[in-house]
């Protein structure tokens, strides 16, 4: 990816968006969330940077903090209001799902595919879905990837490592050295306590 002034712009809009998406959320949150929401704050500068280097054939397992990483990948802000409003227009779930636990199968974003909600539990399905495409590859079976060979992030939240099913998927990828990237954010707190 070449850094272009168009692409800085971009990646500004992307930050500003996310930072006052925050805001709003955390200033109107009694009045309008229909479930329990954690935004990306302190966050916004790694999910853009990382979310905008992928491309539609790649595999996204973000984590529910994620929402600037969300917007980077194309969603609007209106589409990821949808999910907080539990609307039935919300593109990744018609409003059943809790905020920033999307699924998506868009043409033109990385593919999105649903998750659980327990922290740390996208990191066994994400290392699953890299291992298929390392599969692909020795097999022979990736013909109808065409162009760059995809890669699979998993995000994480710091706190979530401590779960024994991410040291397996760790230790997995390592051992296969499969195409996934592991985001782990550290913003110095656990669901409800320090880290």
């Amino acid at each position: 990816m070449k850094i272009t002034k168009e692409l800085i712009l971009q990646a500004f809009k992307n930050l500003v968006t996310a930072k006052e998406m925050t805001q709003v959320y955390e200033d109107n949150f009694k009045v309008v969330s229909k479930y329990v929401h954690a935004t990306s704050r302190g966050h916004e500068v790694i999910q853009t940077a990382l979310g905008m280097q992928l491309k539609a054939q790649d595999y996204l397992f973000p984590y529910y903090r994620d929402d600037a990483m969300l917007l980077s990948i194309g969603m609007t802000p209106y589409e990821l209001m949808l999910q907080v409003l539990a609307k039935k227009e919300d593109p990744f779930s018609g409003g059943r799902t809790y905020y920033c636990h999307p699924s998506l199968r868009d043409d033109d974003k990385p593919k999105i595919p649903h998750q659980s909600s327990a922290t740390g539990m996208q990191a066994i399905p994400a290392t699953g879905v890299a291992m298929g495409f390392r599969y692909q590859e020795a097999e022979k079976l990736s013909s109808h990837l065409k162009g760059e060979a995809p890669v699979v992030v998993c995000s994480l939240g710091d706190a979530s490592v401590t779960e024994g099913e991410i040291a397996e998927a760790f230790q997995m990828a390592a051992l296969k050295q499969l195409p996934i990237l592991y985001l782990v954010q550290d913003n110095g707190w656990d669901i409800s306590a320090n880290a």
